[in-house]
């Protein structure tokens, strides 16, 4: 099922189609959710099929289309919500729950000289 387009992606995907040749330029994840856009696919199935959010989808898309209409990338940053992992470290902050371990402690180190034969 597609769902029709808004009138923000009918220009994105008018911009997408001034370059036919920005597909050879793309990695293959973009070029796979250009292609899906061309095809008339909604960001939501876009973000769907390619495991992305739909911001993630639309920036993708957005700096796509700047791309061929000659215009510059823009940067943005996606950060994530409640939840998220926000502590730097081997174990990314999480550790034990309460739950129980979630089995993404490393093993002991060994802390022993090995014996000599």
């Amino acid at each position: 099922m597609t769902i029709p387009q808004s009138p923000q992606m009918q220009r994105l995907v008018e911009q997408l189609q001034q370059d036919p040749a920005l597909l050879e330029h793309l990695p293959s994840m973009s070029r796979e959710a250009v292609q899906a856009a061309l095809k008339g696919q909604s960001v939501y199935e876009i973000a769907a099929s390619q495991g992305m959010s739909e911001a993630a989808v639309w920036d993708l898309l957005s700096n796509a289309a700047r791309v061929a209409t000659g215009q510059g990338i823009a940067q943005s940053t996606e950060t994530g919500g409640f939840g998220s992992d926000t502590d730097p470290g081997v174990t990314g902050g999480y550790g034990a729950t309460g739950f129980g371990d979630i089995g993404n402690e490393g093993p002991e180190p060994i802390t022993e000289e090995p014996e000599e034969k």
